[in-house]
């Protein structure tokens, strides 16, 4: 560290092709926050993109694993790799190098990714989720880690930004959870929390055999989904006028989890429509016009 507490410079470890590695991954399975990265900066775009690798190789060794023993020590791998991120050793493989650099240059906080590696292990070891306050505990710690990653490579650190930030990691929780429960269904698992799906007698042992929209399931859907969506205008209303406006180009992750809400709304709740599985062509064109706004709510809500 320098005098004035900031990371000393590097020389990069990484190159083009490690970069080029992480932005192909990115693409290829997280798109939407791909497009978001389009409104960042140079510099904090491929940091991103870096840290949403990252974040891809954790959420495949959580699936490719047949067992907990196994589970565990990829992750344990992935603990023993964020700490070398901090000393002068890092992994050598692409994903290391660019996050490496990264930290080097904008000193990205140990905590964030610490916590996204342990979130992620600890979700595949507890088997789901029994309350709703459990998910967007997880939302907080899990997706907004992704975040604010993205929040320091643009040079902020505000409270309000970080607020903006966990609320978002919230709905994406959200956001997530409803859109993978038809696949999820089929494997006899199910994200909803256990609080919503007893209120509402959503039969899970019937809907593991025969995976289908009931009544009782469309009325947990959209209690679930409201939460998040609700939470994304909050963030709109009372966050984002009070983050610097350096912030929003990360702020924008919020975009395509109201996107799809949208859409899930418009399709009646039913996560089974084909449609809800197909990527949104709309999206980028709201990346555009939130980041010439500033806002992702219409402009008549926004000044109410």
């Amino acid at each position: 560290m320098t005098a004035a507490g900031q990371p000393q410079q590097r020389a990069p470890v990484s190159n083009r092709s490690d970069v080029d590695y992480c932005r192909q991954l990115v693409l290829k399975n997280d798109y939407d926050n791909y497009l978001v990265s389009l409104f960042s900066p140079k510099h904090a775009r491929e940091a991103m993109w870096g840290v949403r690798a990252m974040n891809i190789e954790l959420v495949r060794a959580g699936e490719i694993v047949t067992n907990e023993t196994a589970a565990r020590m990829r992750y344990s791998h992935w603990h023993d790799t964020v700490n070398r991120l901090y000393s002068s050793n890092p992994a050598q493989s692409p994903i290391s190098r660019v996050v490496y650099d990264a930290v080097q240059r904008f000193g990205i906080s140990r905590t964030w990714l610490r916590r996204l590696v342990s979130e992620r292990e600890n979700t595949l070891m507890q088997k789901g989720f029994k309350t709703t306050e459990d998910v967007e505990k997880y939302g907080e710690r899990a997706y907004a880690c992704l975040i604010h990653p993205h929040l320091e490579a643009l040079g902020i650190r505000d409270m309000h930004a970080d607020n903006a930030a966990r609320a978002i990691g919230v709905a994406t929780a959200i956001m997530s959870f409803t859109r993978s429960l038809p696949l999820l269904l089929a494997q006899r698992r199910c994200d909803l929390p256990r609080d919503i799906v007893e209120k509402h007698n959503v039969d899970l042992e019937d809907l593991f055999d025969h995976p289908r929209l009931t009544p009782a399931l469309q009325e947990a859907i959209y209690e679930f989904a409201t939460k998040g969506y609700t939470r994304l205008c909050g963030v709109a209303e009372i966050y984002v006028p009070s983050s610097p406006k350096a912030a929003f180009p990360a702020l924008l992750a919020a975009v395509p989890v109201k996107e799809w809400l949208e859409r899930l709304e418009k399709v009646n709740f039913d996560v089974f429509d084909k449609r809800l599985q197909q990527r949104s062509l709309r999206v980028f064109w709201r990346l555009w016009i939130a980041s010439r706004k500033g806002t992702w709510l219409k402009e008549s809500n926004y000044r109410k």
